[in-house]
């Protein structure tokens, strides 16, 4: 019962992350990448549109992710941002 309150917790405390599928731009800054992306429904993003997502280099400087290279990913909403929560090359 404990764990699945402290489980419960941990969700309402932590806003859900989508799945997102599309195209790498570029890397804007050492810490924010451009993807062109798939349809978001539940962020209201249609098809391809571009968006910009908050990183840590480590998160992304193993992949050597070029523009043009399919990825695959995880974004949650941070404020006004989007968070990279795990990225893999497609």
């Amino acid at each position: 019962m404990i764990a699945l309150a402290a489980g419960l917790w941990g969700t309402i405390l932590r806003p859900a992350a989508y799945e997102v599928q599309g195209e790498f731009v570029a890397r804007a800054g050492p810490d924010l990448i451009l993807v062109r992306h798939e349809i978001i429904a539940p962020l209201g993003m249609s098809a391809m549109e571009q968006m910009a997502i908050a990183v840590t280099p480590v998160q992304i400087d193993s992949l050597d992710l070029q523009p043009g290279d399919r990825v695959r990913l995880a974004v949650r909403p941070e404020g006004d941002q989007l968070r990279l929560v795990r990225i893999e090359r497609r």
